[in-house]
């Protein structure tokens, strides 16, 4: 069936607007989606960085341990980002919030880490 076909059973105006709810619902459900990846991401940092806060590791002291956690997180999830450096940032993370009110918490949880990172190296 053609575009024209289409057009025809319904007017030019009715079958846009058809196109144009379709497209938002698309876009809106890709926007919760991102929300809902950026906050589980934040979630797993944010469980790590405690992890490596309670075994009380600091860089120097725990810097073997680390090395050897990232290199073994990366064996299992390649594509996460699972650098020394980020594990130390994770940590980092924790430890800037772990103390603070939940209003603050709840506002960082849904910031990208990007901007999480900015705030913490600053």
């Amino acid at each position: 069936m053609s575009k024209q076909d289409i057009t025809t059973k319904i007017n030019e105006q009715e079958y846009a607007e058809i196109l144009q709810r379709a497209v938002t619902e698309i876009y809106t459900a890709r926007t919760s989606i991102a929300r809902q990846v950026n906050s589980a991401t934040n979630s797993v940092y944010w469980n790590l960085g405690k992890l490596l806060f309670e075994k009380q590791l600091v860089e120097g002291y725990g810097s073997g341990v680390v090395k050897q956690l990232s290199v073994d997180l990366k064996i299992e999830f390649p594509d996460m980002g699972l650098s020394p450096r980020n594990l130390w940032n994770m940590k980092h993370f924790y430890e800037r919030y772990s103390q603070s009110s939940i209003k603050l918490r709840q506002a960082v949880a849904v910031l990208p880490w990007g901007h999480n990172l900015v705030l913490i190296n600053h």
